[in-house]
Formats: C-alpha cells, sequence, structure tokens
C-alpha cells in the first residue's frame, strides 16, 4: 500500500495485493489513484489544467512447462483532466476566444506474452494486446488498436547472436470535430506491418563486436520503409569500452499530418465575407528521414569514479513546415467563409549535433554523486521556395541549448537516506522562456522490509517558474510552483 498527498500532488495511493493459484501460478491486482491540482496560470491564477485519474488492473504469470512461461496483463482507466485553450467558436464572429475544456478519457487494454525457451539457449517470444481509448475533448475521438509481435533469438556457429522478428498493428478510430479542429476522413482503419533482423557478430571475442540490423515497415501512408543500423563497440580493457554507430530513422505521417483541419485565426473583413485561417493536412506528406552517428566513450577512471562520454550528429530531411496554398470558398459551416490555407508540408532539413557526460562517484561508502552535462544545437533551413517562415525558428527555440543535473544519494545512517538533485535548464528562444535551475530533495526513512515515510520537495529554488511558453492558439502559458507532499508505503505478507 502507498498513500500521500500535498500541495501540487494532492492525493495519491496505490493498494495492490499478490498471492499464488496452485504451484505454478503468481499473480496481483492493483488500483491507483492521482489527483494533481492546478498549476498557476502567468497571467492568472488558476492554469486550469488540474486533473485526476483512477486506474486498476492485474497481471499473472504461469509456468507452464520447464520451457514455456505465459504472462497476462490488463488494466482499465478513468480521468478528467482540465485545459484552457484559445479557440474560434463560430464563423460569424471568428475570433480565438478563451475556453476552459474538462475532459473525460477512459480506456484499457490486455496483453498475453507467451514465452518458449529451446535447447542450446534459444527462446521465442509472442506478445498479442488490445487496447482501447476514449477521449471527449474537442475532438471526441476513439481508438482501438491490435498489436500482435512475434521474435526469435538463437545463437549460430558460437560467434554470432541473431534475433528476428514481425510485428502487425491494426489501429481503428472514429472522430467528431468541430470548427476549431477536425479531421478529414474522421474515422480511418490503418494497418502497419514491420519485420526486422538483428546479427550481433564477435569479431574478437570479449574485445570486438559489430552488431548490424535492419528493420522493415509498411506504413498506411507511405508504403514501405527501410532502416538500417550498425554498431561497433570495443573493449581494449576490462574498465573501458569505445562505441559508434550509425542508423537511418524514418518517422511516418500522422492522422493530423494528413487530414487535420486546425483553424488558427480569423477575421472579418470591410467588405466581403468573414475569413479563417486554417492549416490542413496534405494526403501525400511524406516521411522525416533522419540519419545518426554516434560515439561513445565509457571509463572507469578510479574505483570510485566512472564517466561516459557519447556525441551524436544527426542529419534530417523532409522535416514539416506549413505552407499558403490557393484560397477557397467554404459553405459548410454557414454563413458563406473564405479559407486561407497552410498545408503540412516537407520542406525542411537541417542537423543537430551534441555532447552528453555523464560521471557516477562514490564519495564515500555512504554518499553517491551523479553529475550530468549535455549540449545540443539545432540547425534548420527550408528548400528553395518554400514560403514558411516560422517553423525554423519555432523548431530551433524549442530545445535548450545546455541542460546540467548533479543527482547526490546519502545513506545518513541505516535507515535514513536523503536524495538530492539540482537541474539546470538552459533558456528557449522560441516563446522566450529564461533557463531555470530546478532543486528537489526527498527524505526517507525505512522501518525494516516493510514500512518506508517519504518527505518530498520539488522546485524548490523559486515558487513560481515558467518551463515553456504556449501558441497563440494552444491558450494561455502556466507555471511551474514549489510543491511539497508526504509518501506512505507499507508491505503486508501473510504468515
Amino acid at each position: 500500500m502507498v498513500a500521500g498527498g500535498g500541495n501540487q500532488t494532492q492525493e495519491f495511493g496505490t493498494v495492490q495485493y499478490g498471492a499464488k493459484i496452485g504451484q505454478n501460478t503468481d499473480y496481483r491486482v492493483f488500483s491507483k489513484y492521482l489527483d494533481e491540482d492546478h498549476q498557476p496560470g502567468l497571467n492568472a491564477p488558476d492554469g486550469g489544467d488540474g486533473w485526476h485519474a483512477l486506474r486498476a488492473g492485474f497481471r499473472s504469470d504461469s509456468q507452464l512447462s520447464v520451457s514455456d512461461d505465459l504472462t497476462f496483463t490488463g488494466d482499465v482507466y478513468s480521468a478528467r483532466e482540465g485545459d484552457i485553450t484559445n479557440s474560434i467558436q463560430s464563423v460569424a464572429s471568428p475570433t480565438l476566444q478563451e475556453t476552459f475544456a474538462a475532459t473525460n478519457l477512459d480506456g484499457g487494454y490486455l496483453q498475453a506474452d507467451w514465452n518458449h525457451r529451446y535447447a542450446g539457449g534459444s527462446d521465442s517470444t509472442l506478445q498479442v494486446s488490445f487496447d482501447r481509448y476514449r477521449r471527449n475533448d474537442v475532438l471526441r475521438e476513439t481508438r482501438n488498436t491490435l498489436n500482435i509481435d512475434f521474435e526469435d533469438h538463437f545463437s549460430w556457429g558460437g560467434h554470432q547472436d541473431i534475433v528476428w522478428g514481425l510485428g502487425y498493428r491494426f489501429s481503428s478510430s472514429t472522430t467528431d470535430g468541430d470548427l476549431s479542429f477536425s479531421l478529414n476522413p474522421p474515422d480511418l482503419d490503418t494497418q502497419l506491418f514491420s519485420g526486422f533482423v538483428q546479427d550481433e557478430f564477435a569479431l574478437i571475442p570479449t574485445r570486438l563486436s559489430l552488431t548490424a540490423g535492419m528493420k522493415v515497415e509498411h506504413n498506411y501512408y507511405t508504403g514501405f520503409g527501410v532502416m538500417p543500423t550498425a554498431r561497433l563497440a570495443w573493449t581494449p580493457h576490462e574498465h573501458q569500452m569505445v562505441w559508434a554507430a550509425v542508423s537511418r530513422a524514418l518517422e511516418t505521417p500522422s492522422s493530423t499530418d494528413t487530414a487535420e483541419n486546425l483553424t488558427l485565426s480569423g477575421f472579418v473583413p470591410p467588405v466581403g465575407p468573414p475569413v479563417l485561417v486554417r492549416i490542413v493536412g496534405n494526403p501525400a506528406f511524406q516521411n522525416e528521414r533522419h540519419t545518426a552517428y554516434e560515439f561513445g566513450y565509457r571509463t572507469q577512471l578510479l574505483k570510485r569514479l566512472s564517466l561516459d562520454l557519447a556525441t551524436y550528429y544527426n542529419s534530417g530531411h523532409q522535416l514539416p513546415t506549413t505552407e499558403p496554398e490557393a484560397s477557397f470558398i467554404e459553405t459548410d459551416p454557414p454563413p458563406v467563409h473564405l479559407v486561407l490555407p497552410l498545408q503540412n508540408e516537407n520542406a525542411m532539413y537541417g542537423e543537430t549535433h551534441g555532447v552528453e557526460i555523464f560521471a557516477s562517484w562514490k564519495a564515500t561508502d555512504r554518499w553517491t554523486i551523479t553529475p550530468g552535462y549535455t549540449y545540443e544545437g539545432i540547425h534548420l533551413h527550408v528548400d528553395p521556395g518554400s514560403q514558411d517562415t516560422q517553423s525554423v525558428p519555432a523548431a530551433e527555440g524549442s530545445s535548450p541549448r545546455q541542460w546540467a543535473r548533479v543527482d547526490s544519494h546519502l545513506t545518513v545512517v541505516h535507515s535514513l537516506a536523503w536524495d538530492a538533485s539540482a537541474n539546470f535548464v538552459g533558456r528557449l528562444a522560441s516563446g522566450a522562456v529564461p533557463s531555470y535551475t530546478r532543486v528537489d530533495t526527498q527524505l526517507t526513512w525505512r522501518r525494516g522490509e516493510h514500512v518506508s515515510v517519504s518527505i518530498v520537495g520539488q522546485n524548490l529554488v523559486r515558487d513560481e517558474h515558467l518551463e515553456f511558453s504556449s501558441t497563440a492558439d494552444e491558450g494561455p502559458s502556466n507555471v511551474v510552483k514549489r510543491s511539497a507532499y508526504a509518501k506512505l508505503t507499507w508491505i503486508f505478507t501473510r504468515p
């Protein structure tokens, strides 16, 4: 059992029970509840984004034979979340209006996993799952998804470790949008077929290995796509490892990329019909193509000090933009109005590069310090002929260039532990969000193996700080406030 509450996370709790059925089956059932208060608005006392959720589920693990295991998992949930958005409610008066929306959502899933072990250490896994969710927000979407995945693993020749698999996904969605946001078509069934193979080859046993693989997908929107990858790992010493990798990834379009109708703004001119400015989907929207190059080094510098260094360079093509298209007259919904469309296109390209450094220092037998630092540069451009002036600065400015973190874990006495972290996040150029430093801390007292009590403080540096800036159609920006909560964990066991 877990229970607690505070000023931001007002109430939360978990009740879980586990036991055995016969000699070969273990099971557990659980229920969770969470109630989050609204964050303050940047220019208002209430950001309107509070939410609460109730979830219940189960898991069973059965040993069918010495070679076969079967696992069933599932859960159901119901939640209600708040949001304040700016949207257009009427063609006759096409101005952005601030509205509070309380969205109800519910759903659940069932999943079965069968694992079979063969002689010689190879094994195979079959996973079948079904997921369903509903949201009564502006789109009022219901989606059902069936997944079937098979994976087989075996060794070959003493130096090769091979994994291959096949996958299938069927997803069916229905929507019922309005003037501010809708999909065309509103209902859609899609299928995704996939297959992969990966071979890890020991070029020099325990010293040098090469991993090569490929994934092939066929999706509803763009058809076939091939994603190869290769990774080389060298271990010159038992306390050192150097690795390099190159891979190609495809980001397939979504239903919003291909079918959205998002009304951004509108106005009534002195002469003529009302005018709406709208982002429209593009049925010919293509895959975003990314090629990633990575290099890393890991070493144990001292008995108590380890270091991880990674660098990367990513090249991206066919990235999303919005391009103006020819205007057209629309009669539904009335009155008759003029639409100025901005269509989703793939007219941006560019690169990202960065470095990540992490260390772990065991200062004493009771005290561990883990610092980390990340730098990322983003450089994007639009194709010749593109008229999009917003996507490049928005994408380049949506991620901080620098991020740093220090985590500390101190065992004060045998039953008392103190965890603390300081997290620095650089400024966001998009939306002019300033940099900030966040400090969190947690004090945990344990009574044996069954009872623990924690006192947690979050965002302790400032009472409120801004982490992102919303666009005009998304509504007002909210800030993150200082918060604290207490948590009790109590484990009951039967004799």
